[in-house]
């Protein structure tokens, strides 16, 4: 990668970080092109040069928020390990890095969908289900393995699965993170993982 190539990617990703905290601080309708060129220190001409608007940023940020979400549970797939325990360690690397982010992702996402921009809702619409695609998988891989309950609905297990883990990152951002997100989670993954074992 060039230098000038790279240096623009650090530039993209510093005003992406900018807009991201803006919208954690004061909402999304706080943020403009000139905010955003403040945080950063830079003019709003600078803005320009690397994206073409405000929603543009929004976007990029939505691209993030995708090899965040998706790379989490990626890293955490492996052939070898039971469906359970994939699915246990996949989820368990999400929550862990999520709380090492601090949920500002997530929070930012929440109040960019508030704005009710249908192509961005789209988009994280696109990146949402593409995650739960995912998990659906790893619960019908069980299924055949007869390592899950046979009359499981495995799109309908992820979805459970992912509004456990969206629910529990709300309650623990609207607590001011008072409590540790990883340790929350395991009594929950053990309730949902009793009720989709197979019986011995």
């Amino acid at each position: 990668m060039t230098t000038k190539r790279r240096n623009t990617e650090i530039r993209r990703l510093q005003i992406m970080d900018a807009a991201r905290e803006l919208i954690v601080k004061h909402g999304s309708e706080y943020v403009t092109v000139r905010r955003i060129a403040r945080a950063v220190d830079i003019s709003e001409a600078a803005i320009y040069r690397h994206f073409k608007s405000k929603g543009d940023i929004f976007f990029f940020l939505a691209d993030q928020f995708e090899a965040n979400l998706v790379g989490d549970i990626e890293k955490g797939l492996s052939a070898g390990d039971s469906s359970l325990d994939a699915i246990d360690r996949v989820i368990m690397d999400h929550i862990s890095a999520i709380e090492q982010r601090h949920g500002v992702s997530h929070q930012a996402i929440a109040d960019i969908i508030s704005m009710g921009d249908k192509k961005l809702n789209a988009r994280f619409y696109q990146i949402v289900s593409k995650y739960i695609d995912i998990l659906a998988e790893l619960i019908d891989r069980g299924i055949k393995s007869r390592e899950l309950r046979q009359d499981i609905d495995p799109q309908a297990a992820a979805m459970q699965l992912y509004g456990m883990i969206q629910g529990l990152v709300n309650i623990w951002t609207l607590s001011n993170f008072s409590f540790n997100l990883v340790e929350k989670y395991k009594p929950l993954w053990k309730m949902f993982r009793d009720s989709i074992a197979a019986k011995a």
